[in-house]
């Protein structure tokens, strides 16, 4: 009897995060053996969960799990976001991938090769305006120079989208809405750019998929050595995306906008974004293109929110909250 292939094995750091559990679950789907690590030892069913902290873990106990585990592909979708300081952005989005590409050059054996690396960076990296531009920017050099790959995200929306985002913490309040029945209130932040500006806004499954074209073949040794921008073409408003949330979750939700506090900039970096290069290149590259648009990712973001919620009414019941959401 012929014995079958193993499944090919894939590492994603930041496995239990937002990003990394769409990841992980695209490979799966796929019929990959999915290993996940972070800093707690939390996974999707299916996933083979470790807890390693990357910021404080040594380099030489980095290169002994990797030999161990021997993966083909890994996949760094950890990192500090909005809301972390600059030390924490540095040690998790700069120091911790320089000590993670060191242990992977470390750890081939001779003739054997080394795991391929695919880094998710962000766009913001164009402008580097901010310390976590900057950061993502020095990772993006690093892992490009061991030969790995790095997609640039742009904004991402999708289920499981985490409360500390902005629509996602709106989604959050919209689902207790739904069962307290009290009115709610959406205040946001903005400026003269903010109301007039139009970004990209990627379904986060969608990116997970182009992740997963980068790590196989045709597209692998295509994109070795490359930073790729990855986006839709499709630019929306955040104001209309907020709309059509509320519209989406049936709750009657009354928004207030608000001019921020002298010389500080709305989270997430709405000015100053630099260009890249084109998501077409990605595309053409990767063999990929964004399927999804943002009503279907908020829908997505809704029901997820909506379905997790233990309340007595049904989501998108005319109800509504005491919350207050700001953004």
């Amino acid at each position: 009897m012929a014995r079958s292939t193993p499944a090919p094995r894939v590492l994603v750091l930041g496995g239990s995060g937002f990003v990394g559990r769409h990841v992980s679950a695209a490979f799966l789907a796929r019929g990959w053996e999915v290993h996940g690590w972070s800093r707690r030892a939390q996974g999707a069913a299916g996933v083979t969960a470790r807890a390693v902290d990357l910021v404080r873990a040594a380099p030489g106990r980095l290169a002994d799990e990797l030999a161990a585990l021997a993966p083909q592909v890994v996949v760094n979708a950890a990192g500090a976001v909005w809301g972390a300081s600059d030390a924490e952005m540095a040690d998790a989005n700069e120091d911790a991938v320089a000590r993670f590409v060191a242990a992977v050059r470390a750890v081939p054996a001779p003739g054997a090769p080394a795991p391929r690396l695919v880094q998710l960076g962000s766009v913001h990296e164009h402008a580097a305006a901010t310390v976590y531009g900057r950061t993502k920017a020095a990772a993006t050099a690093c892992v490009t120079e061991a030969g790995g790959t790095v997609l640039r995200l742009p904004n991402l929306l999708g289920p499981g989208m985490p409360e500390g985002s902005f629509l996602g913490g709106v989604a959050a309040r919209l689902a207790r809405a739904a069962r307290t029945g009290e009115p709610v209130t959406v205040t946001v932040t903005v400026t003269a750019l903010a109301r007039r500006e139009r970004r990209e806004f990627l379904d986060v499954r969608d990116a997970a998929d182009a992740v997963l074209a980068a790590a196989g073949p045709p597209a692998a040794p295509r994109v070795r050595g490359r930073a790729l921008d990855l986006g839709t073409g499709r630019p929306v408003g955040v104001r209309e995306l907020l709309d059509t949330l509320i519209r989406l979750s049936g709750v009657p939700a009354r928004v207030e906008e608000r001019l921020p506090e002298p010389g500080r900039t709305p989270p997430g970096g709405l000015s100053g974004l630099g260009r890249g290069p084109s998501h077409e290149v990605a595309g053409e590259l990767l063999g990929w293109r964004a399927v999804r648009g943002p009503e279907e990712s908020l829908r997505g973001l809704w029901e997820a929110v909506a379905g997790a919620s233990s309340g007595p009414r049904a989501a998108g019941e005319r109800s509504a909250s005491g919350g207050r959401a700001t953004g």
